[in-house]
């Protein structure tokens, strides 16, 4: 039993670290993007995607019934954390710099840490809990915060916004119990799917078909996001998932490397290093815990 659980969790591991390597294709896609389009538009693009794919794919797997669930108000909620995690964020990007306002949304394995040993029992335990302390101020040094005045509108936002990715980690491990990963993901993009589609008669922007391409592969980067780190959440106690996300800076600083001329500094670097092992840690003292 204890070799088909450390099976389980390597699975979610794994999950975890395709998921920020989705996403920071997204982002990284996003970023080339949002010089000419709405956020909104790349969002419904994204949403539009997502919702058509996992169609699909639910009506293969499990036919319509599929769609069906005993626990709408979950779902709801679970949407509602996802909305409101989202647009917490991007409202605080508008207010202070980026990076401070990352460094603070980046907090939330943290918060997610100990929500979920409150209400789901997965505690992390000594070199986690350090670990993941460490994983924080690698990404600190990542990110660099500045030294300008803060601007606490902003800085709540980004709070909140750490605390609701949080909520949605949560909601997202709760719900695995008994939900499928294609449902979770289907609820959240038809949530933005209808969000975003009430701007489009202000945003809209014609397409080329290189743009259309573009996009295209965005929102399908952003659905493999979604299902990895779900089906990280179905596998893995909910701290362990959250930890690997700080990954994800990893791969933003090759990508901005690669495709923005963005050079990493000796600070960076060794932020990024520090993520690395932290999140070395981390598994490994969970590999130890179930042996």
């Amino acid at each position: 039993m204890e070799g088909r659980l450390s099976d389980y969790r390597i699975r979610g591991v794994v999950f975890a670290a395709l998921a920020a390597v989705f996403f920071s294709s997204q982002d990284a896609l996003v970023k080339w993007l949002s010089s000419d389009f709405s956020l909104f538009q790349l969002l419904f693009v994204r949403s539009t995607i997502g919702v058509i794919a996992l169609c699909v794919l639910i009506r293969i797997r499990f036919g319509w019934a599929g769609l069906t669930t005993r626990r709408p108000g979950g779902h709801l909620l679970r949407a509602l954390s996802n909305l409101i995690a989202f647009l917490s964020y991007y409202f605080a990007i508008t207010r202070m710099p980026l990076a401070d306002a990352a460094s603070l949304v980046l907090s939330y394995p943290l918060f997610l840490a100990l929500l979920s040993g409150i209400f789901l029992g997965e505690h992390p335990k000594g070199r986690q809990v350090l670990a993941l302390i460490a994983g924080f101020v690698g990404v600190m040094f990542v990110v660099q915060p500045s030294a300008e005045g803060v601007d606490w509108l902003g800085a709540g936002a980004a709070i909140l916004g750490s605390l609701m990715f949080a909520v949605l980690g949560l909601q997202t491990r709760y719900l695995s119990r008994t939900e499928s990963t294609e449902l979770m993901v289907f609820s959240a993009a038809l949530s933005f799917l209808v969000v975003t589609g009430l701007t489009l008669p202000f945003v809209w922007q014609p397409l080329t078909v290189v743009e259309f391409g573009l996009m295209v592969l965005m929102g399908s980067s952003g659905i493999l996001g979604q299902y990895c780190l779900v089906s990280g959440f179905r596998y893995a106690p909910a701290y362990l998932v959250g930890a690997l996300e700080y990954t994800g800076l990893i791969w933003a600083i090759l990508f901005g490397w690669s495709f923005f001329n963005d050079f990493p500094s000796l600070a960076v670097l060794g932020g990024a290093a520090l993520i690395v092992a932290s999140g070395i840690v981390i598994v490994q003292a969970e590999n130890l815990r179930i042996r």
